[in-house]
């Protein structure tokens, strides 16, 4: 009897925590959908209660559009969102501009799909009223020790970088150059 009772608690519990990890994700979204919307709203109005995003990622080819915060935020960290890793590029300059965030299971995992990407595929970053446009030339996959190493070229690239899926050793890295 104390088996059974123990067993269908176990359970419950389970399945509250599998709820509140769904509801999370969905008010994760929501939110996400809502600054995306307000981004892309000229509005004047200054009692939003949310941060507003210094940018949009978009990645049409895996459904993954998302914002990101200034390089200055707290919100700036792969623990909540998309990470901008280069302080001193963003993207109407002629740099690297290089983003990061988690490619796992979680509700935060905004680059778990970058390993569905194709060669050419485009990605683009919205920024101070401006569309800039990338297409995909490169992927690396290099050894995780908290520094990326990249060689700078004279185009102007947006270079995303997420850890590999199958192996906790490596680091992924996408490259994308400017193309408009």
């Amino acid at each position: 009897m104390k088996k059974g009772i123990f067993i269908c608690s176990f359970l419950f519990l389970c399945l509250l925590l599998c709820s509140f990890d769904k509801i999370e994700t969905k008010i994760i979204e929501v939110e996400n959908q809502e600054l995306i919307q307000s981004y892309f709203t000229e509005t004047t109005d200054d009692t939003h209660e949310l941060e507003q995003y210094l940018g949009i990622l978009e990645i049409p080819s895996i459904s993954l559009e998302r914002g990101f915060y200034s390089y200055s935020s707290e919100k700036n960290t792969v623990g909540k969102n998309i990470e901008i890793v280069s302080p001193n590029c963003l993207p109407d300059e002629s740099c690297d501009f290089i983003l990061a965030s988690h490619s796992g299971t979680s509700n935060i995992s905004f680059f778990k799909h970058l390993d569905q990407l194709n060669e050419y595929d485009i990605a683009s970053i919205y920024y101070q009223n401006k569309k800039y446009s990338y297409k995909l030339v490169d992927t690396a996959s290099v050894i995780k020790n908290g520094i990326i190493q990249i060689a700078s070229i004279d185009k102007p690239r947006l270079i995303l970088t997420t850890c590999n899926k199958n192996n906790d050793n490596l680091q992924d890295i996408y490259y994308f150059e400017l193309i408009s």
